[in-house]
């Protein structure tokens, strides 16, 4: 009997140049959670999305071209992994529009690697929040309830959560552009 991680041919999933954007993933996995946390704020979901990317590039892996930008394109490909996901989803929550985040993104997907800064900026903004802003937050965008039961489980009307996500957003806006010495700001 064979060793199952052992190649088989030089195309197959274990080939050497398999392992090699395999290895690449893994090295970029962190930036790729980030990265696609800009299209689906849920972690869960998007802890999700990154393993599914994970197989898309082992299955691709072929073509992409060891030397060049891994970033870009495993960025590219965990784009169309969180565009299907969301589509074989379909919840009721509101989401960009496919044509938004391929305007957005268009085709040049954002270095990995100018996620972090941001990212980080953006963690300890939130660490500045107010108690019940974070509550919101994290019940919005990482549960990713709806103002309507944010509502009901804090005992607010749902325009009222609205209007205090929409503040913390705009404080988290404002504070992680100045963290990262925005011009704007200046």
């Amino acid at each position: 009997m064979s060793d199952p991680l052992s190649p088989v041919d030089q195309n197959g999933p274990h080939s050497g140049h398999t392992l090699e954007v395999q290895r690449l993933f893994v090295q970029h996995q962190q930036v790729m959670l980030y990265y696609v946390l800009t299209i689906e704020p849920n972690l869960g979901d998007a802890q999700d999305i990154v393993q599914e990317t994970f197989l898309a590039v082992s299955r691709k892996a072929e073509t992409y071209a060891l030397g060049t930008n891994f970033g870009a394109w495993a960025c590219t490909v965990a784009r169309y992994q969180a565009l299907q996901f969301q589509r074989a989803r379909q919840r009721r929550t509101a989401r960009l529009d496919d044509d938004v985040i391929e305007m957005l993104y268009g085709g040049d997907a954002p270095e990995p690697e100018s996620l972090i800064p941001r990212t980080s900026a953006l963690k300890r903004c939130m660490e500045k929040l107010a108690p019940k802003a974070l509550e919101l937050i994290r019940r919005r965008y990482h549960i990713g309830e709806l103002p309507e039961d944010i509502a009901s489980a804090v005992g607010w009307t749902p325009n009222a959560v609205r209007v205090a996500l929409s503040r913390a957003r705009q404080n988290l806006r404002i504070c992680v552009d100045r963290s990262l010495g925005s011009p704007e700001l200046s």
